[in-house]
Formats: structure tokens, sequence, C-alpha cells
């Protein structure tokens, strides 16, 4: 396949920030793959170059892509590599190289008439299955007066795709009308993924969480991004519930709340670099899942430590976290040959693109953690059209 055109533009996240996207066009038609912005970046995740200077490094490299013959998606990403050889991708960029990535594997799928997720399945050998949603209903990011970063619900069981997420929605709704009740400052404002923001305890969250699960058979998840409360030497600091936590006394708390309310699924419950501590929680709740974000950064070195020391059972996978879709592929491979739980997740800062929805089914993940409202139905909705077409040719 030869890029016949290949521009980028300045274009804007969800969160009012700028980022890139990326227009290719082949003899078959004409892609366009843009980036995401995350708000709180992990320090094991690939470099994010300012956007002007990402732009002004795709016209150094433009040529590259444009004088050559690609016969696979390996191809482009190596070459990617080979332009940039630093692990972190510091000189060109890992959100240009992502998009980049991104916009030769739609490409490539466009000129085989498939879909991505079918194009991704047929070079992966992965099963076409539809993942369960996991979604941010509740959260702080700073907005709240909550510690814990993110309240999120997932479905016990699914039998489709469509009813999990019209259960979630159901209970996001009733969600807002308990808050509206229980706290007078709320007025249905929500954080960057449009999960509620209120002014509750976060244990006055989960009691609500807990009656509105236990009534629509769904699970609670917690995403504590442990590294935003860790002190940097020994201590676990919660601002709004007054508390200041040891690792072991931390471990407790997780415990103790795992046991009070139907959780199923708890992120970053340690700092990014706490491989024991994570191992230890994982040892003793065996039937939750425990996962990675900040602790992996969908890299793959970092998945491997993971691996050898049993740190969890689960882990989120974030293309902009690592540059390109070939290393996306790896480690969602070697994650599956491990029996970890794989998790496609969003952004913060998202952009109307799709792709993730695609990679999610054509790689054959667990789960996909996209949010519930607002924007973040441009996730959901392209879903739905995958189960239906998977569905059709059934």
């Amino acid at each position: 396949m030869i890029a016949r055109r290949l521009e980028i533009r300045q274009i804007f996240a969800t969160n009012s920030k700028k980022t890139i996207e990326v227009e290719l066009e082949t003899a078959k038609g004409k892609v366009s793959a843009s980036v995401p912005i995350g708000t709180s970046r992990g320090k094991h995740e690939v470099t994010f170059l300012p956007v002007e200077e990402a732009i002004n490094k795709f016209y150094i490299i433009r040529g590259s892509f444009t004088n050559e013959d690609f016969k696979s998606q390996e191809e482009v990403d190596e070459l990617i590599r080979t332009i940039d050889k630093t692990p972190e991708l510091r000189e060109i960029g890992g959100n240009l190289a992502l998009a980049l990535s991104s916009a030769f594997l739609k490409a490539f799928a466009s000129d085989e008439g498939l879909e991505v997720f079918e194009y991704l399945a047929a070079i992966t050998k992965s099963e076409l299955k539809m993942p369960k949603p996991v979604c941010n209903v509740a959260g702080g990011w700073k907005e709240s007066r909550s510690d814990i970063q993110e309240f999120l619900v997932l479905p016990v069981h699914q039998t489709s795709f469509l009813d999990s997420i019209s259960k979630i929605s159901s209970a996001y709704l009733e969600l807002g009308k308990l808050l509206k009740q229980a706290d007078p400052t709320f007025a249905y404002g929500r954080n960057w993924e449009s999960g509620w923001v209120t002014n509750l305890s976060f244990l006055e969250i989960l009691n609500f969480l807990k009656k509105i699960a236990n009534e629509n058979l769904l699970r609670i998840g917690l995403d504590l991004a442990a590294s935003q409360l860790w002190d940097g030497r020994q201590y676990y600091v919660y601002r709004y519930s007054n508390k200041i936590l040891s690792k072991i006394e931390q471990l407790k708390l997780i415990q103790d709340l795992a046991r009070e309310y139907p959780i199923s699924y708890i992120e970053d419950p340690f700092h990014e670099d706490d491989f024991v501590s994570f191992s230890t929680l994982t040892s003793m709740l065996p039937n939750k899942l425990i996962v990675g974000d900040d602790l992996y950064a969908t890299n793959l070195k970092r998945l491997r430590d993971g691996i050898e020391l049993k740190a969890s059972n689960a882990m989120i996978v974030k293309p902009s976290q690592v540059g390109t879709i070939s290393d996306v592929m790896r480690v969602v491979e070697l994650a599956k040959e491990n029996k970890i739980v794989t998790i496609m997740s969003h952004r913060s800062g998202e952009t109307e693109d799709a792709l993730i929805a695609h990679l999610a089914v054509g790689l054959g993940c667990d789960y996909v953690k996209f949010g519930i409202s607002g924007e973040r139905i441009t996730k959901l909705n392209e879903m739905i059209r995958i189960e239906e077409k998977l569905k059709a040719e059934m």
C-alpha cells in the first residue's frame, strides 16, 4: 500500500486542549486518525510532544512514509521505531507516532474492504467477541471532594453489549437523582469523562452505588489512582478524608471496602512502582480484578515484570501510552498468554475518533473503559454498531 497523500492538522480534544490528526489517502480512499490526551500521564508513558513540535516533526519525516510501498502494519511501525530509536519516542513523540500508525491501520483495513476490527482479528487471529463495559459514573479529578478518582460500574454477566450499556446508563441517571437529593451543592456537574461530580464523601457515594448495583445486577469498580495519593516516600494522603495511610493501612482499607461493598474491580490501588503491594493484594483478593494502569503504562517490559511478580490479574491498555499499534498488539498478546484480563481504555481528553472500539473488539479484549455520557457515546455507539455487524455475520 502506498500513501498518495499524507497531511497533519491541529484539532482539539474534549478537554479543549490541542492535539493532532493525521489524514492519509491511498488509491482506494481517505482515512484520518487523531490522538487523545491524558490529564494524568504516568512517568512510564511515551513522550507527548507539544502539538506545534509534533507538526514540525511530521513535515521532517513525512517523505519516509510517502515513498514506501508498505505490505503490513508491522512494516509501518518498524519504520517509526527506526526513525526514532528511543523507547519513549522522545524524538518524534508518541502522539505523532500513534497518529501515523493508526492512520495506516485504517488505510490497510479500508484497502482490504474490511472494518478495522475485522482486519485486526484477521492479522492477529483473535476471536471476535464483544468486551464488557466498565464505565465511570462519578469521580474526582480534583473537581470534587472525593479522594477516589473514579467510581465505576460493570455488569455481572453480559447477554449483549447494548444490554450492559442500557443497565449502566440507567444506573448513572439514577445515581444523579440520588446525588441531587443528598447533596445540596450538586448541580449535575460532570468531570472530564462525564462522571458526576459531588461534594459527598467517597463512602456516601459507595453506599448509593451499592444500592444501585444490587438492583441492576451490576458490580462496583474503583480507580484509586494511588500514584496521585502517594507522598513519594511512605504514605498515601487522603486529603478530603483526613487520612494518612501507610502501605499496610492502604491494603487494609481496600480489603475492608471489598468486603463491605459489591466491588469486583480495583484499579491502581498502589503507586505506579509498587509491584510488591499489587502482588500482595492480588493474592489476597483472587476473585477481584486487580488492575494495573500506571503500573504498566501499556509497556511490554513493565508487563513482563508484573507477570513475573504476579502483580495483577488485569491491565489497562491505552494506545497513547505506548506509541504504535504494533506495540499495543504485542502487549495484548502477552497479557492473553498469561491470562491477564485486558481493558481497552479511553483517556480523559478524547477526540471523536472511535478507533479504540475497533482495537478492543479486533484484539479480543475482555473489557472496554469508555465512560457512559457526553462525548463518550461516540465510542459506545460504535461498539453497538460493531455488535450489530457481528450478529449479522453469525
